[in-house]
């Protein structure tokens, strides 16, 4: 979001509201942005959102682009974080993006993404910016939002699973399942 760089009364735009997603949701409203928009398929997750007063968008219900370009009169957002890693996402988080827009590219691919250079990229003057995670400069800065509580995962947006393989490997397979809760926590049992 630093990179993008997000100000203050602009709205965005994330794609994928999982560890990342749920965090940029709340650094945003740190930040003082407007209006954002979570873009998901998961229904448990968009509801989680709405909660956090997020604007959801149902990747499911119609294409996403167009849901927020109408929620934004056709103008887009200012900012579109996509965390998925995929392709597909990619492109959209680029074309729901206002004119003078920037699209930071979080999630990991093999898939090469396709654009139209002159319609969809000059013409609005967007940017496409790639993030490589956190910097260890940017920790300090997050430890103190999530110490004040700007940054917090309530017990209700988390699994917690004993550290087992058979548990931790439960978990993993859940990922791709598109998983209702927010982020898996594996905790040392106190067990002997």
């Amino acid at each position: 979001m630093k990179k993008a760089p997000l100000k203050p009364g602009e709205s965005l735009a994330i794609f994928g509201f999982g560890g990342l997603g749920f965090s940029a949701l709340q650094l945003a409203r740190a930040f003082n942005c407007e209006d954002v928009y979570v873009v998901e398929i998961n229904p448990a997750k968009l509801a989680s959102a709405v909660l956090m007063g997020a604007i959801a968008i149902d990747a499911k219900a119609a294409d996403p682009v167009e849901q927020i370009k109408k929620a934004t009169a056709g103008t887009g957002v200012d900012v579109a974080l996509e965390l998925i890693g995929s392709a597909k996402t990619m492109r959209q988080a680029v074309l729901c993006l206002a004119p003078l827009g920037r699209a930071a590219l979080v999630g990991l691919t093999a898939e090469s993404m396709s654009i139209h250079p002159y319609t969809e990229l000059i013409n609005k003057e967007v940017e496409i910016i790639g993030v490589s995670d956190h910097l260890a400069t940017e920790l300090p800065p997050l430890i103190e939002f999530a110490r004040s509580g700007k940054l917090r995962f309530p017990p209700e947006t988390l699994r917690v699973v004993d550290l087992s393989a058979a548990q931790i490997n439960a978990a993993l397979d859940a990922l791709q399942d598109s998983i209702d809760h927010v982020r898996t926590v594996t905790k040392v049992s106190s067990k002997e």
